[in-house]
């Protein structure tokens, strides 16, 4: 078996394409609760909820192309939308994206804490450490740290959060009204954090949850993120999308997460995938012939996409040309990595992102897209997908009502959950 999460582009959802829902408006609380309860219904483990805390203008030192294809912009808080999508369901983990570099992590241990407490241990954290320039300026910074100390800020950030976690020991609450006792004050400890970054004297003033320390998350793709997400994470996103690096990227965090001391059977590597399911195989040929055929508006939409993500103004580039070898980045380098591999163009690299797969993309009928995906867990021997798209009623419901039954026939994914908090749905197999 395999598990099911969600990731959450937020943004206006499904703008640009045939799947966009007039029936919501692109602020209606309601879409985003409605959908979170059709996939708490397909028992999906959890949703994820990505971010960025500004406007880019990367892309020809404009913002005219991100606010026109609303790329990036709106964009709602993440914990917010947490809360919202928790109040309105009862089994699914809800993971916000929040960032080590502008929240102080009292604040943010707090947050998470509250959210977890409040859901009965459904929320995570997935930990970044933000790559966007222009959102270090919105918080008052002059610019980003190097990649690399923003590893070393963000490892001694979770220590210190995990310690905040912990300042509480387990039957710390005792709530007994005949004694006027609502917590043990011999079980609540200060922290006294000190390090090169942070001291915090604590406690946290929120107890846990059900499932202890919230669920933690990561998405590095560097040598520096692979190290610190197998020393931390309980979720790991992949930064590749092919069967052969997936299964590369996966054997890799699990032998640093045993040299970290940890069981690797406890990080969970997800593979990133938007499936594309078809009424029938001559649909599924019209998919993947538009796909191959870009219109170019959309072409620079998803280059526009690729210069928020790195922090690189690909406009200045020849689309049919390899971006130069020379170009580096400050910002996100795994994508870049990926995208640029096998010396694709900037127009290859912009299909890829749309696809999210440097080759055959899932597209077919249910159970085709099952098939695919079950050979893909067994040549990785990996954990699950994440499955990336807007939080439309169309295309939620192709992955719900088509996909999601074929698995749950085949005994590949759950079809009930055993345990009510994230970190069971994710010890569950």
């Amino acid at each position: 078996m395999f598990h099911l999460g969600w990731f959450l582009y937020e943004a206006v959802q499904g703008w640009g394409s045939a799947e966009f829902d007039p029936n919501y408006g692109w602020a209606d609380p309601h879409l985003h609760q409605d959908m979170a309860k059709r996939l708490e219904e397909a028992c999906f483990d959890f949703i994820l909820l990505e971010d960025l805390s500004a406007i880019p203008d990367t892309y020809g030192a404009s913002r005219e192309v991100y606010l026109r294809e609303a790329i990036h912009a709106p964009k709602f808080d993440p914990a917010v939308m947490a809360g919202l999508m928790a109040a309105a369901t009862s089994r699914i983990g809800i993971i916000p994206t929040l960032t080590t570099s502008f929240y102080p992590p009292f604040l943010l241990a707090r947050q998470v804490q509250t959210l977890d407490l409040l859901t009965g241990g459904r929320v995570g954290w997935n930990v970044v450490t933000s790559s966007s320039e222009r959102a270090a300026l919105n918080f008052g910074m002059a610019g980003l740290p190097e990649h690399d100390e923003r590893y070393d800020i963000a490892d001694e950030y979770v220590r210190l959060c995990k310690r905040l976690w912990d300042s509480w020991e387990p039957g710390a609450v005792v709530a007994d009204t005949a004694s006027g006792v609502f917590a043990d004050h011999t079980k609540v400890h200060e922290v006294d954090f000190s390090g090169a970054y942070y001291s915090v004297k604590g406690p946290l003033n929120v107890p846990p949850s059900p499932q202890g320390r919230p669920v933690l998350a990561q998405a590095g793709a560097s040598p520096k993120g692979r190290r610190f997400a197998a020393r931390h994470a309980d979720i790991v996103l992949t930064p590749v999308n092919y069967p052969p690096a997936i299964k590369a990227f996966r054997d890799e965090i699990r032998r640093l997460a045993a040299e970290e001391g940890r069981d690797p059977e406890e990080v969970k590597v997800m593979a990133v995938a938007f499936p594309h399911i078809c009424r029938d195989e001559a649909e599924a040929r019209e998919v993947r012939a538009a796909m191959a055929d870009m219109p170019a508006n959309r072409v620079e939409a998803w280059v526009a996409q690729i210069s928020a993500i790195t922090g690189i103004d690909l406009a200045v580039y020849d689309l049919d040309e390899p971006l130069p070898a020379e170009v580096n980045t400050n910002g996100s380098r795994g994508t870049l990595d990926w995208l640029r591999s096998g010396g694709a163009t900037i127009r290859e690299m912009a299909l890829r992102m749309a696809r999210q797969t440097p080759d055959t993309p899932m597209v077919g009928t249910a159970a085709q897209v099952a098939d695919e995906m079950a050979a893909v867990m067994e040549e990785v021997g990996g954990d699950g997908f994440l499955i990336a798209g807007p939080l439309t009623p169309a295309i939620v419901g192709r992955i719900v009502d088509d996909l999601v039954p074929v698995l749950q026939q085949r005994g590949q994914v759950r079809s009930r959950y055993a345990g009510t908090t994230l970190r069971s749905h994710l010890g569950e197999f």
